[in-house]
């Protein structure tokens, strides 16, 4: 591709001959093909423009900088070549984005089931849907592995176009503060913008809440989406609806919600580990809806869902059989009922904001004890962990206190600070670092009725560990766990 069209819709200067053709983009040196461009990005811990010779050397032909570099090939100078990088990207694939009808989510928790949601309910409606996010790339029902929730623009505008390629017509994704922050989604303008909610996360990032907090009520505004759709119970969802209206803006929002005046609501809504059932007013539409998904945070998850799609069009009667009929999403309150009548039920949370719905979701739905299993990352936002602690301390009847990707930290310093927050409500917790230990004594401990909370990891087949990913999932453990416990009960007797 020649560079003016390549950098179509970008102010840019030129050192040396650029009548050049770009073969491929790249802003990681492992990824730099033989006469591709390199954009040399500005990071948080390391600047691109230090690994520029490298990518020359691997077969750059153009370097995209902020500033003039002393290497011997042409350069193309920029203000910001982060957004440059999201808009050549779009232009390099063939803007793929402009033939689809994007809806785009963000919040702490929820993306990823409100996009499984769209996903099912667009399908009922006809649509043949792709869906980006943290489970994976999902085009026309075939799965792919994703590295991030949200993809670099030069991967996501290629899926982009494989996805226009397949027939898909209609996009569903999760748009992550970080991606937000880092502008992948420049130029990206969604049909429809959701924000589930927003509780503390990514403080190793974003440095304080309101920073993070700001970051994703940005992505409900026209520079990114045409419409809003937000949580009018969640106090950043609310705050974006009051500012809008103060503003007198063109910029159109809807609400959803259970206990505020708002546009999509439900009512007689009842909780049990089989599924919730209620009532839903859909702009003044009312119809029953019986789901299998799980708790009231799932229900916030299904009137955003549902909010969206009314706004595209979508008949009430497929939105309420899109949701009636979805199963699960994979690791998101999956239930497994054990032989002795106990149950586990395994999920992603890994917020404290995550923890406390999921907790709270099964304290409604049975009498007997919870037993809850959780960790938290490592060189990740550690202010998190005793507020966890503190929670699960709370909420559940006994704590195990385990490992969840310590990465590189010590996983023992992890808990302690998980420790921090539990010892000050309850005496009812045990340390356990290896996670299949955890596992193991939180199903011997479970008696009939007894519900064990696994979260954390939802359906990740990893644990990263001393920065190596060594193969393991949750839902894999419980079974092979439970399976020689029950081998040795028989043993015994």
């Amino acid at each position: 591709m020649k560079i003016p069209e390549l950098f179509s819709g970008v102010k840019y200067r030129t050192i040396g001959d650029v009548s050049l053709d770009i073969s491929s983009l790249a802003c990681d040196t492992t990824k730099v093909q033989d006469g591709g461009a390199f954009f040399c990005l500005n990071g948080t811990k390391i600047d691109g423009h230090d690994f520029a010779e490298v990518a020359v050397q691997k077969g750059a032909k153009l370097l995209v900088c902020t500033h003039a570099l002393d290497l011997d090939v042409p350069q193309i100078i920029v203000n910001d070549t982060r957004s440059t990088m999201a808009r050549c990207a779009g232009n390099f694939w063939g803007n793929p984005r402009d033939k689809l009808s994007v809806i785009g989510v963000t919040g702490t928790n929820g993306k990823t089931t409100t996009t499984y949601m769209l996903q099912s309910i667009l399908q009922k409606a006809g649509k043949k849907v792709g869906v980006i996010g943290t489970i994976g790339v999902v085009i026309d029902n075939i799965k792919k592995p994703a590295e991030l929730t949200t993809p670099d623009p030069i991967e996501m505008h290629k899926i982009f176009a494989e996805m226009v390629n397949a027939g898909v017509d209609t996009v569903v994704m999760e748009v992550s503060a970080h991606a937000i922050a880092l502008q992948k989604m420049t130029g990206v303008i969604c049909d429809v913008g959701i924000l589930t909610n927003v509780t503390q996360d990514h403080i190793d990032f974003f440095k304080t809440f309101d920073n993070y907090a700001n970051t994703k009520r940005s992505f409900i505004s026209p520079q990114f989406c045409k419409l809003g759709v937000v949580n009018i119970d969640d106090a950043v969802g609310k705050s974006i609806v009051l500012d809008n209206s103060k503003t007198q803006s063109q910029f159109h929002i809807a609400t959803y919600g259970l206990y505020n005046p708002c546009d999509v609501f439900a009512v007689k809504y009842k909780y049990s580990m089989r599924g919730t059932q209620y009532i839903l007013n859909l702009f003044d539409d009312i119809k029953s809806v019986n789901t299998k998904l799980i708790g009231q945070f799932n229900l916030y998850n299904a009137l955003g869902a549902a909010t969206a799609c009314k706004l595209l069009g979508v008949s009430t009667d497929d939105i309420v059989k899109g949701l009636c009929d979805m199963e699960f999403v994979p690791g998101r309150f999956n239930v497994i009922h054990l032989p002795n009548d106990s149950t586990v039920v395994i999920d992603y949370a890994h917020t404290p904001d995550g923890l406390l719905n999921i907790l709270t979701a099964v304290r409604k739905v049975t009498d007997k004890r919870i037993i809850s299993v959780f960790g938290c990352g490592g060189n990740r936002d550690s202010a998190k962990r005793p507020i966890m602690g503190q929670i699960s301390g709370e909420n559940a009847d006994f704590s195990i206190i385990t490992s969840d990707n310590p990465r590189l930290e010590n996983p023992n310093d992890i808990i302690k600070d998980v420790e921090k927050g539990i010892c000050n409500v309850t005496d009812k917790y045990l340390c356990i670092p290896d996670r299949r230990d955890a596992i193991r004594f939180a199903l011997r401990e479970s008696n009939a009725g007894d519900v064990v909370v696994i979260s954390g990891k939802g359906a990740e087949n990893y644990l990263d560990i001393g920065g190596v990913k060594y193969p393991y999932n949750d839902t894999d453990t419980v079974y092979n766990e439970y399976a020689q416990i029950s081998n040795q009960g028989a043993r015994q007797q």
